[in-house]
């Protein structure tokens, strides 16, 4: 139980609880209700729950009410027992990574740090949050199970819920509360498998990192490629083939050490070879010409033709001229066998000088065939190393193509063992849910009796099992009400503490802010708030209410009772002063 909450600042109004029932009332004006929303601590109720939940380890964030210059330099100190034993816990606000820990700490089998200063153990709020799961709810954490084992914080927010968030549903302790923290809590809660429950948690989580693989795929973000088996396949024979092909060709590659000079040389020759062709062409040309020629020239040109000529054209020639003509003839004979001389002579030459060309053709074909063979059977080495550049980039995008074959196939063959997986999970924790029926029982009498307190007719209260794991739910008729929600809240709170009772290990306190009963009927108030102290009597554990006074149904109370609750209202305080609130100051 809670014994004390207390502070360093004279200010702060110390809290002295006692066993069983205890009511934090708070006395609000209305007519500074408005004029106080924009304090952020006003009489204290929420700051009381904040401060216990500080001295429990919670983390101070940057908007906490702990980073306050207000409060720079206070510590707050909370007293308890915890399985028999005292102990304080104390935490300052200028150094919330200390926690001070006195009394008698025999239960505590933490791993302490000593402060030379203040003659104190400390511990790190991680430490202690830690080491309190095993002490505070007998849970035991290692490296295989820390993931999913629900932790201290996690469990301890369902005993002392905060803000509007953990109150809106009876499961949850805020809004934004995991799945798998839900399920892991609530079956420590009602005595179920938590091993199951971080088994489908651990499913989940597979299966949706195996979704976002195929998205991120099929998105482009790691690469635009395909995840279909047929593909890939085809794509890694096709690169297969492509890689042994350039193997083979490196594999028969022989490096000439001349190879650069062959090459030259087979250029120069080839060159040479083009012009000889050419000059070989030409020179067939114009002995062409000179053989035709060499046919058209003749000595035999008749007088009679002359003659006839002349006669034609009108001249008529005489014996005087006849003679000269034939000298003429005679002239033109030996003229015509001079230019055939010379043709011939040339004819000759032009075919010796051809069938030259020819054969140094011949010559340089034949040397140029022997270097092309050099070339042909060998290589450079620029080439070699070009060639097994392509060589290593065709195996690269072979492995590459490998590998998401491989990814395909795993993710394909994944899919396939977790739905298995899954099933056979799902056999094993239906086997297991089946044989915890009476725990099963037990939560859902008690919360039927709970609410058949509150209610004219009961609620329910389901647990089932679905392949995603565990699935609780509550019904109460006219449940659509925010104020039957928050006793859905209360009812299951109720139940949870009964439960606990049970286990070697648990909080012996339940702490409940105003928030639970914003909207709820006065009866309804007025019946929970006996219930909560009938559970006190009969189970022995601490329940802690903050009320604002205009919220208590004292016309509700039969005399019994409302003595009963003045006699436990432990602190009282007021939004109506600078100094009537729980810090004694206003901010």
């Amino acid at each position: 139980m809670i014994r004390s909450v207390r502070s360093n600042n004279p200010d702060f109004k110390t809290v002295e609880f006692h066993p069983g029932f205890n009511v934090v009332l708070a006395d609000r004006n209305v007519e500074n209700t408005s004029e106080r929303k924009h304090t952020r601590n006003g009489a204290g109720k929420s700051t009381l729950i904040e401060i216990i939940h500080f001295c429990l380890g919670a983390q101070v964030t940057k908007n906490s009410v702990f980073k306050s210059e207000h409060l720079n330099g206070w510590s707050f100190t909370l007293t308890l027992d915890v399985l028999g034993k005292i102990f304080s816990i104390e935490r300052d606000t200028s150094c919330p990574n200390k926690m001070y820990l006195e009394g008698d700490l025999s239960v505590l089998n933490f791993d302490y740090k000593y402060d030379k200063n203040s003659h104190r153990k400390y511990v790190s709020p991680a430490v202690f949050n830690r080491e309190m799961l095993d002490v505070f709810y007998g849970i035991e954490t290692n490296d295989n199970n820390s993931h999913y084992v629900p932790t201290f914080r996690e469990l301890i927010s369902y005993a002392i819920r905060k803000n509007v968030d953990g109150y809106r549903n009876a499961f949850e302790f805020f809004s934004r509360q995991k799945a798998y923290s839900v399920q892991s809590c609530n079956a420590y809660f009602l005595n179920l498998n938590m091993d199951y429950a971080a088994q489908f948690q651990s499913l989940k989580e597979k299966k949706k990192g195996i979704d976002d693989y195929k998205n991120a795929a099929k998105s482009g973000v790691i690469g635009n490629f395909s995840l279909n088996i047929g593909d890939l396949s085809t794509e890694v024979i096709t690169r297969q083939k492509d890689v042994d092909a350039l193997k083979k060709q490196l594999e028969a590659f022989q490096v000439h050490p001349q190879y650069e000079d062959i090459s030259q040389k087979a250029n120069n020759l080839t060159e040479r070879m083009h012009s000889l062709t050419n000059t070989s062409i030409l020179r067939q040309h114009l002995l062409e010409r000179y053989e035709s020629s060499y046919k058209e020239e003749t000595t035999d040109i008749p007088i009679a033709d002359i003659e006839k000529i002349y006669a034609e054209v009108g001249v008529l020639f005489g014996e005087s001229i006849r003679r000269p003509l034939s000298e003429v003839i005679d002239f033109h004979k030996t003229i015509v066998a001079n230019r055939k001389e010379y043709l011939s002579q040339e004819i000759a030459t032009l075919k010796k000088e051809i069938s030259a060309i020819k054969d140094e053709i011949l010559d340089l074909s034949k040397q140029r065939a022997e270097l092309m063979h050099v070339l042909e059977t060998h290589g450079a080495l620029d080439e070699y190393i070009i060639m097994q550049d392509r060589y290593t980039a065709a195996k690269q995008l072979l492995e590459d193509a490998k590998k998401r074959l491989e990814s395909a196939e795993y993710i394909e063959d994944s899919s396939s063992h977790l739905k298995i997986e899954n099933q056979e999970l799902l056999l094993k924790s239906r086997q297991d849910y089946n044989e915890r029926i009476h725990a099963r029982e037990q939560a859902i009498s008690l919360f039927k009796a709970n609410t058949e307190f509150l209610y004219p007719e009961s609620g329910i209260l389901t647990i089932d099992l679905k392949e995603s794991g565990y699935s609780f739910g509550i019904e109460i008729k006219s449940s659509r009400s925010q104020g039957v929600n928050y006793m859905k809240v209360f009812c299951y709170d109720m139940v949870l503490t009964e439960l606990g009772k049970s286990k070697d290990h648990y909080p012996d306190f339940l702490i409940h802010d105003s928030t639970i009963f914003d909207g709820v009927d006065e009866r309804q108030i007025s019946r929970a708030l006996m219930l909560a102290n009938m559970k006190c009597s009969e189970l022995g554990f601490q329940y802690i209410c903050l009320m604002n006074s205009d919220m208590v149904p004292y016309q509700e109370f039969d005399d019994e009772f409302k003595q009963v609750f003045d006699e436990s209202i432990v602190l009282r305080i007021s939004d109506d002063q600078e100094n009537g609130g729980l810090l004694g100051i206003r901010f």
